[in-house]
């Protein structure tokens, strides 16, 4: 994901780019923060699920329902 803080300068607002979507804040010390935080998300860890003996997913097939499991 690409992420940039750029300055609208018609609007002297800024601007954080998260790819095709665009977030405006009214200082760059705001923006900076909300960067900030999105990066400490994106960065810290995140737990797998636990799928074990359980289906990961299900689909129709003739009228009956496959499944696949994990063991």
């Amino acid at each position: 994901m690409i992420i940039a803080i750029t300055e609208k300068r018609t609007s002297h607002r800024w601007v954080v780019q998260l790819d095709n979507l665009e977030v405006n804040f009214n200082g760059q010390e705001e923006a900076k923060a909300f960067v900030g935080q999105l990066n400490a998300r994106i960065n810290a860890p995140h737990p797998w699920p636990i799928t074990a003996g359980r289906p990961v997913f299900e689909r129709q097939a003739r009228g009956r329902y496959l499944a696949a499991t994990i063991e």
